[in-house]
């Protein structure tokens, strides 16, 4: 497993954690609460942390496999953004 994170300056966090885990929850093993959350995609994982001001996101996921859950994380995100609220995604990888 490979790990990639990244850091979203947002005032939503806790929104963000609270929608993506429900969303994903109907289709994954999910834990969460307003400061952290974890989705279980079987092969791969996803942690987020809500800090002041910010969303920590870390992808946990085979080699062959990362490009593409960063997408998905990434997309999913920004899909449940408020309007007008453009985050940055900026993935690096540990």
């Amino acid at each position: 497993m490979i790990q990639t994170r990244t850091t979203l300056e947002t005032p939503n966090a806790s929104r963000y954690i609270t929608r993506l885990c429900k969303h994903w929850g109907h289709k994954f093993s999910v834990d969460f609460d307003a400061q952290r959350g974890h989705i279980d995609f079987g092969g791969s994982s996803c942690e987020l942390q809500a800090g002041d001001m910010v969303l920590h996101v870390s992808v946990f996921a085979p080699e062959a496999e990362l490009n593409e859950m960063e997408n998905v994380v990434a997309e999913h995100i920004q899909r449940f953004a408020p309007r007008g609220e453009e985050l940055q995604f900026a993935w690096e990888r540990i």
